[in-house]
């Protein structure tokens, strides 16, 4: 879309009245003659010469309709109006008209096609910040969105922008919001700046509502001069498709640094651990002794997760990781100087909502100093995430650790390699009878002594425990453990028959939920 402000900028000689919706500078791209139609949409920027003006007293006009009128004189004025839209009455020609809306239409389709010719070239993001600047002839700002500098050029000639980001490498949040307070997450506009004859001009991005950034050009009010509002526009949606792509091609510099080094690891090319750790030493963020592996997988195998962005908002949950994408997961090398059991994670949740977003689900290995182990590791909590899917107490739960499944990984692990050498599915004799008795019990009579079994022998037979575990009332868990005695009539006393039919009770929930298979009566 063209700026409407700007067009008005150029043929401001001939421009007799104005009366334009409140925060309304966007012209539409689709140009359509004015004369009897029935509708007139916001969609579509119509022209006409003023006569063409008496079918809008009959017409259905939506909010927002823009109509630019030529060949209007001073009696026009109080004749005419466009209740709900923007109309704009000039003394010139309906030919002068259309062709300054031509030439305008046609710098914004060069950019574009600068721009895209650009990105095709593998330009990344300071490259377009560049560009922008270079087409403007005025200094450039691109922020995160908490106003941070991402990239910035034509700084040099700047009499604002570079003053105000100088001390902390940051726009200030007040005179963000002084500027552009009122603008919509992915909209943009113009404000003055008080005292000169700068004009800032902004443009926010946003994914799915949420704002990722802000592209700033400093600009002068010149009739003359670019349509800076325009060229913004077409510079941020140029970033956005930037930042928000799914081709794994175009990840960041430092993004690909860590990859490259992840997949030397994974597939051996890189072997010993100070080999390793050599290769380590020279990634974006550094690592510390020891080390965790996070993974993140997507459900439809990453289809449609905009990794550039996505990897974006990870680095702001974990500022000192180093993040990569392996074969269409996110891996996330975690590194503390400690050995650290269980790190914390996501106190803001937005690393929750993230997952929630884009369906994914992050497992985390155990910690380790042996960075030989790290492509195993990386193979565990990948294995993780998958089993964790089907396992999870709660449907809401995405965050899982790797020492919370384990015994699950160690039964995948058991059941791949029977399936390998006895070339048949008959796992069940792996488990112990009692627990085959238990779960067919409760199939016959539609009752839950096979998890009570498993939770009172998890919980040391701790009936307060078991109760708040299976919530339960405390009299039904020792009704229902009397019961369980009274079937299996074995010595629960004996640890290692205690642990035998835990681990059998995990088994048959593995057989389950992950082999999706059933019991035969």
């Amino acid at each position: 879309m063209s700026s409407l402000r700007f067009l008005l900028r150029q043929l401001e000689p001939f421009v007799l009245r104005t009366a334009l919706c409140p925060d309304q500078d966007a012209c539409p791209d689709r140009v359509e003659l004015l004369c009897t139609q029935k509708t007139l949409t916001a969609d579509r920027l119509y022209l006409g010469d003023v006569r063409a003006a008496t079918g809008l007293s009959g017409a259905r006009i939506a909010p927002g309709t823009t109509v630019l009128l030529s060949d209007a004189c001073a009696d026009d004025l109080p004749k005419l109006s466009l209740p709900g839209g923007s109309l704009v009455l000039f003394s010139c020609s309906l030919a002068k008209l259309y062709n300054t809306l031509a030439d305008a239409s046609a710098r914004k389709a060069g950019w574009r096609h600068a721009y895209q010719e650009l990105t095709d070239h593998g330009g990344g993001l300071h490259a377009i910040v560049a560009l922008t600047a270079k087409l403007a002839g005025s200094a450039v700002l691109l922020l995160d969105h908490n106003g941070r500098v991402v990239a910035a050029a034509g700084m040099e000639g700047s009499a604002y922008l570079s003053g105000q980001v100088a001390a902390t490498g940051a726009l200030p949040l007040r005179t963000a919001e002084l500027l552009f307070g009122s603008m919509p997450p992915d909209g943009g506009g113009s404000c003055a700046i008080p005292g000169t004859e700068l004009v800032l001009y902004g443009r926010r991005m946003a994914h799915l509502g949420d704002p990722f950034g802000m592209l700033l050009i400093e600009g002068r009010q010149e009739r003359d001069g670019p349509d800076v509002q325009s060229l913004c526009d077409c510079a941020a949606d140029c970033l956005s498709r930037r930042l928000l792509s799914h081709d794994l091609e175009r990840l960041g510099s430092s993004t690909k640094l860590f990859q490259q080094c992840w997949e030397d690891i994974v597939e051996r090319r890189l072997t010993g651990s100070a080999e390793i750790r050599s290769a380590l030493s020279r990634m974006p963020n550094p690592v510390e002794p020891f080390v965790q592996v996070a993974v993140i997988t997507f459900a439809g195998g990453g289809a449609g997760v905009p990794y550039n962005y996505l990897l974006a908002r990870l680095r702001e949950c974990f500022p000192r990781a180093n993040l990569a994408v392996y074969h269409k997961d996110v891996v996330i090398l975690l590194s503390y100087r400690e050995r650290t059991f269980r790190p914390e994670l996501d106190d803001s949740g937005q690393l929750t909502r993230l997952l929630e977003r884009y369906n994914g689900f992050m497992a985390v290995s155990n910690g380790t100093r042996n960075l030989d182990a790290l492509g195993s590791n990386f193979l565990l909590a990948k294995r993780t995430a998958l089993l964790a899917q089907a396992l999870r107490k709660s449907y809401d739960e995405r965050i899982f650790f790797h020492e919370d499944y384990s015994m699950y990984c160690v039964i995948d692990l058991c059941v791949q390699r029977y399936l390998e050498i006895e070339g048949n599915d008959d796992v069940l004799y792996l488990v112990h009878p009692a627990v085959i008795l238990l779960t067919r019990y409760d199939s016959q009579h539609n009752s839950n002594l096979r998890d009570v079994l498993y939770y009172y022998l998890l919980n040391d037979r701790n009936l307060v425990k078991t109760a708040a575990a299976t919530y339960m009332h405390r009299n039904t868990v020792i009704n229902k453990v009397n019961k369980i005695l009274d079937l299996l009539q074995l010595d629960l006393e004996d640890g290692n028959l205690r642990q035998r039919l835990m681990f059998s009770c995990q088994f048959i929930r593995y057989y389950e939920n992950i082999l999706k298979r059933e019991f035969r009566p």
